[in-house]
């Protein structure tokens, strides 16, 4: 985010500009006040909510320890699903840039 943030500044967008009025703080994050984040921002933070998962551990380790007689049988279909997840994510991304121009 701050790669992005430094990006905006570069293309001149007036929120990200006046970086001398930030403090920075205790968690040495600077507090720049309210801004709204910029396309890429958003597209950035829904891929990594979307997550494409290509090993789902946790449910193998689940699937294993309650018997199962294949626990990575799951590992196409949590492929399969989080891959959609994720290019439907970025289909709303471009979507939504398109609306505000």
């Amino acid at each position: 985010m701050s790669d992005l943030e430094e990006l905006e500044r570069e293309r001149g967008n007036e929120e990200f500009m006046d970086s001398n009025t930030g403090i920075v703080a205790a968690n040495g994050f600077m507090d720049c006040g309210a801004r709204t984040a910029s396309d890429e921002m958003c597209t950035f933070l829904v891929m990594n909510i979307s997550s494409l998962q290509l090993i789902p551990v946790n449910i193998i380790a689940y699937r294993s320890q309650y018997g199962s007689a294949n626990p990575a049988a799951v590992i196409a279909p949590a492929i399969v699903a989080t891959f959609f997840s994720t290019v439907v994510a970025v289909i709303y991304c471009k979507v939504m840039g398109w609306k505000n121009f």
